[in-house]
Order: C-alpha cells, then structure tokens, then sequence
C-alpha cells in the first residue's frame, strides 16, 4: 500500500491553527514551549486545544534543553511526543525518555555529513529523528530560519538512513519547493513552520491548505 508523507505542521499557536492542521490530514501539530520563540505556546492554552482534539491529530511538544519539572508541565497538557531541538545529549535523552516513557524526536542540525552521521549514536535514545537547518549565528536556535539544507547530504547517504530511525524532513520547506524536497529526499514525513506563514508567528490557513495540497497530490507517492 502507498501513502504520502506525514505532514506536520509545527508552531501552531491556536485552536483555528490545529483545526485547519486536522481538516488538512496532518498527522502531527507542533506546539513550541520555548518562551524565546516567536511561536511559543503557554502549556494551559496548550491543554485546552489539545482537549479538544487529543483523537483527531497527534501533538508534539518542542522544547530546548528542558528540565524535568518543564517537560512534565507539557506531559500534563496531553502531548503524544517530546521534541528535543537544543544541544541535548545522548545520556539526556535517554534519561528523559526513561522517565516519561513517551516517544522521544530529536531535532539534527543538519550542515555536513558528519551531522547526519551523529544520528547512529542517538539511534537507543530516540525514536524520531528531525534533519533540520544548522544555525550558523551561535546565539540562535537550530531550524526556524526559513533556510534548507543541502539535500544531496541525505540523497548520497540513503541507502545508509534507511536502516535507522524514521526520519523527518524540516528546513526552509515552502510551497515552492516542497514537491522537489520530497522527490529528490524520498522522506516520508515533512515538518513546515515558517513556509506556512505570512508573518512570523502567526500562520496562514490558506498557506497551511496549499502546502497540504501540494504533499497530497504528488505523483510520485512513497511507501509507508
């Protein structure tokens, strides 16, 4: 059987956000709990959405570098997955995951090979993957900068990445050239954020709508 990649649309800040994010056939709606970003959600706001439509769409809470106390405040608002997107090491990430006991996607600033490559040491500590855009500015956060990654870093290496973990493709996605990303990547799922907004932060329905419409009438389907 095929099926297109899992779209998850990550930086949604209100309920018409995950409405739209549901009506798409998302699989995945991201809530960011990093109080720098521009996207950041407040976990009771959080709780109240995802009450409403914990059945309907899987929620992943994004944090960086969190301690325990700040991931259980998003555990108790009802997220199905914890997004690690800081500087997180392996043995964190394992003791997070042994303590939670809830599915673990590790955010991989993605520059050079040896950036994809790290992934082998995280493989007992996580169950998902996210090959995001290295930040070069050293005060800022990995991924959210609108900019892609060399993909031929995933082409030249996919024989390899197929025997990892599931993997998920991040990084300057948009409507233009979301079709190329998935031909080119053969990912089967995809996370966009600022490709789905026309202002920083706040998201586009109509960008949110397009963007899926683009994944879902790929000719070139992939297999699940």
């Amino acid at each position: 059987m095929l099926s297109y990649p899992k779209i998850k649309f990550c930086g949604l800040t209100n309920n018409e956000d995950v409405a739209c994010a549901y009506e798409q056939k998302a699989y995945w709606a991201g809530f960011i709990f990093e109080k720098g970003s521009s996207r950041y959600i407040e976990f009771e706001k959080s709780k109240n959405i995802i009450a409403q439509f914990k059945d309907k769409i899987k929620f992943v809470g994004v944090f960086v570098n969190p301690s325990n106390d700040y991931i259980e405040m998003g555990i108790n608002s009802g997220i199905n997955y914890i997004q690690l997107h800081g500087s997180e090491t392996v043995e964190r990430c394992e003791e997070i995951k042994n303590i939670f006991n809830i599915d673990i996607i590790k955010a991989i600033p993605i520059g050079d090979e040896l950036d994809l490559k790290s992934i082998e040491t995280y493989s007992d500590a996580c169950d998902f993957f996210l090959f995001d855009t290295k930040n070069e500015n050293k005060n800022g956060y990995n991924g959210g900068t609108g900019k892609f990654f060399d993909w031929n870093i995933i082409k030249n290496n996919k024989l390899w990445l197929d025997k990892q973990k599931p993997w998920i493709l991040s990084g300057g996605l948009n409507l233009s050239n979301i079709k190329e990303a998935i031909n080119f990547t053969g990912t089967k799922a995809i996370d966009v954020s600022s490709g789905i907004e026309y202002n920083l932060g706040s998201k586009s329905k109509k960008l949110m709508k397009l963007f899926a419409q683009k994944v879902h009438n790929l000719e070139n389907k992939v297999k699940p």
